[in-house]
C-alpha cells in the first residue's frame, strides 16, 4: 500500500508498507502550509487516478489489492451572505481563497434602515456599511435591517385634530380627523410644502416618511362690525353665512352730516361715500367699517364738508376754491388713491375716467372732503 500527498499537506500516518489480506489500514494527513485544509482521498493509481476514495480523514479502510491513494488539500472557503427579508447584500455569495479581502455592502428595503453584521451565531462583526473583511475559513455573514419610524405632526388653525401624532412605523395606516370652531368648515388637508393633499375628513393615510398635516378651514360664517364717529350710528353687522347679502347703513344724528365709510382691519382703506352698503359676501370682502359723520358747516375741525373751500372738475381739469397749500388726495369710491399732491394752483390738469370720486383736503388741522363727479 502506497500512500501520497497532492502540494500544500502531508502524510502523517505510516506511507508505504505491505499488509496481508483485510488487513486494517487507517490512513492519515494533514496541511502544511498556513489557509490550507485536508479536502480529500483519491485513486492514485493508473487505471482509476482521481476517483475520490473518501472525504474522511483520518481514513481507515482494509486491504484487498495493492492499493495507492492520496491526500488533498485546498485554500478555498465558502461565503455565504444570506439573503434578508428587509434587504439584500451585495454581491452574494461566494467562493475565496486563504486571507482573500472582500467588500460586502447592505442594502435596505425602502421603509428600512442597516443596524449591523452578525455571524451565524449572532455575535456582532461591525456597524460599517460597507464592511471589508479578510477570509480565514468558512464564513457566514447576515445583514441586520431595522424598520424606520417617523414623526406625524398634526395642527390647526380655526380648528382642533382629533387624532393625536407621534412617532410611527414605516407603513403604519393612520386616519387624521379634524373638528372646525364656529363659524369655519373644514376645506381640506395640507402638506408641509403647502400642496393640497384631500378634502376628506377624516382622512385615511399610511406613513411613508417625516409626515406634517395642516387642517385647513374656511369660515363658514363671517363677522361683519360696523361703528360710527360722533354725530351717527351705524345699522347693522353680526354673522353672515359666505356669499350672504350683506346691508350695513350709516345714519346721522341731527346736526350732523355722513361723509364716508372707511374699512379693513386698522380701519384706514377710504371704502365709500354711500351711507348704505350693500355687498354680497366672498373671501376678500372687508369685515370691519366705520361710519364717519361731522357737524353741518364746520370748516375747521378735523374733517369738515363744504364751507367755504370748494372742489369740481371740469374739461380734464380739477378746480380747487380755497385749497392753495393743502395736499390733495383723490380717491375712487372703492378707496383706491389716484391722485395726490400739493395744491399750489387753483387748476390741476386730471384726466379721470367717469365716475364718481372723493377729495381729500389737508391743511395744518384742517381737513376738508367732498366729492366731486367727472361725466
Amino acid at each position: 500500500m502506497r500512500l501520497s500527498s497532492a502540494e500544500n499537506g502531508t502524510i502523517t500516518s505510516k506511507s508505504d508498507s505491505i499488509y496481508e489480506h483485510g488487513a486494517e489500514v487507517k490512513a492519515e494527513a494533514s496541511a502544511n502550509k498556513e489557509g490550507y485544509y485536508f479536502t480529500k482521498w483519491t485513486n492514485a493509481k493508473d487505471d482509476a487516478k482521481g476517483d475520490i476514495v473518501s472525504w474522511n480523514n483520518p481514513y481507515t479502510f482494509k486491504v484487498t489489492e495493492d492499493t495507492e491513494i492520496q491526500a488533498h488539500f485546498d485554500n478555498s472557503y465558502r461565503v455565504r451572505l444570506p439573503a434578508e427579508k428587509n434587504g439584500i447584500i451585495k454581491p452574494g455569495d461566494t467562493t475565496c481563497t486563504y486571507k482573500t479581502e472582500v467588500k460586502i455592502e447592505a442594502v435596505a428595503n425602502t421603509g428600512y434602515h442597516f443596524v449591523k453584521w452578525t455571524n451565524a451565531r449572532g455575535d456582532s462583526l461591525s456597524a460599517d456599511n460597507p464592511y471589508t473583511f479578510v477570509v480565514t475559513g468558512d464564513t457566514a455573514i447576515l445583514a441586520q435591517f431595522a424598520i424606520n419610524y417617523y414623526n406625524v405632526r398634526l395642527s390647526a388653525k380655526n380648528g382642533k385634530v382629533e387624532s393625536s401624532g407621534g412617532l410611527y412605523a414605516y407603513n403604519t395606516k393612520l386616519e387624521a380627523k379634524a373638528e372646525a370652531d364656529y363659524s369655519y368648515r373644514f376645506a381640506e388637508w395640507r402638506n408641509a410644502a403647502g400642496d393640497s393633499l384631500s378634502s376628506a375628513n377624516p382622512y385615511p393615510f399610511t406613513v411613508k416618511g417625516e409626515t406634517d398635516l395642516t387642517a385647513i378651514f374656511i369660515r363658514s360664517k363671517y363677522l361683519i362690525t360696523a361703528d360710527a364717529t360722533k354725530g351717527g350710528k351705524a345699522i347693522g353687522g353680526g354673522y353672515y353665512d359666505y356669499e350672504a347679502s350683506v346691508e350695513i347703513q350709516a345714519v346721522p344724528d341731527s346736526g350732523y352730516v355722513f361723509i364716508h365709510w372707511m374699512a379693513g382691519d386698522s380701519l384706514n382703506l377710504l371704502f365709500s361715500d354711500s351711507s348704505k352698503l350693500n355687498f354680497t359676501l366672498s373671501w376678500n370682502t372687508f369685515t370691519s367699517y366705520r361710519a364717519y359723520f361731522v357737524e353741518e358747516g364746520k370748516v375747521n375741525g378735523e374733517i369738515v364738508s363744504g364751507g367755504e373751500a370748494r372742489a369740481y372738475h371740469a374739461e380734464d381739469v380739477l378746480h380747487l376754491v380755497n385749497l392753495e397749500g393743502s395736499v390733495i388726495s383723490v380717491h375712487t369710491t372703492d378707496g383706491r388713491q389716484i391722485l395726490q399732491f400739493k395744491a399750489n394752483n387753483t387748476e390741476y390738469p386730471a384726466v379721470l375716467p367717469a365716475g364718481i370720486y372723493i377729495l381729500n383736503a389737508a391743511k395744518g388741522k384742517g381737513r376738508y372732503v367732498t366729492e366731486f363727479v367727472v361725466r
